[in-house]
């Protein structure tokens, strides 16, 4: 199976392959607190990850972040987010 992730998340929020649990790639607009492990890849804009330590990440478009601990991610611009999380 085939999916354009980044077109179909900017047209419907979301994208999601059936039958793979905790992949999805989203349209994130404002920050989201997180507080279980992700693994991002950015598909497309920009984002920055504040870790608790008071340090933080800056995703490019193709740069990926495995986070174990809690975080806030901000868009810098509207972008679309591949994320899995591991259950």
């Amino acid at each position: 199976m085939k999916l354009h992730l980044v077109r179909l998340a900017k047209r419907l929020g979301e994208a999601r392959f059936p039958g793979l649990e905790g992949f999805r790639a989203y349209l994130l607009t404002q920050p989201e607190q997180v507080g279980e492990a992700r693994l991002y890849i950015l598909l497309e804009g920009e984002v920055v990850i504040d870790l608790p330590d008071q340090s933080y990440l800056h995703l490019r478009k193709g740069e990926a972040a495995h986070l174990q601990q809690p975080h806030l991610i901000s868009p810098i611009d509207p972008s679309v987010i591949a994320v899995w999380e591991p259950k």
